[in-house]
């Protein structure tokens, strides 16, 4: 039990950091483009077109869902270039305030 207190302290500290904040919120503003982008234009469900948009940024890459149309090709190269950059930064930033939250308040930020 123990260990959840210590993931939503975590969490929490991640949250007031304006930094960390930003960067989580501008992934979730480009996963939620990219999971429009695709449900319109790949014609994805919704939950398949999120799960893409989530698994791409992440780098996993499972080759379940792959854009069929030449936009949809482009978009993606893009999504890629812009996002993954992105999301292991957000990624980072809430890892840091976990760690931080862990030790107590002490170590970095």
């Amino acid at each position: 039990m123990g260990n959840f207190v210590t993931l939503f302290k975590g969490l929490a500290r991640a949250l007031r950091d304006p930094h960390a904040r930003a960067l989580m919120v501008l992934s979730a503003f480009l996963i939620t483009i990219a999971t429009a982008f695709y449900h319109l234009v790949e014609g994805w469900r919704l939950i398949d077109a999120l799960y893409f948009s989530v698994v791409t940024l992440a780098t996993v890459g499972y080759g379940d869902f792959v854009p069929q149309t030449d936009l949809g090709k482009l978009f993606t190269i893009g999504y890629l270039m812009c996002g993954v950059g992105l999301f292991v930064s957000a990624a980072a930033a809430v890892a840091e305030a976990l760690v931080s939250a862990r030790n107590g308040g002490k170590g970095p930020k």
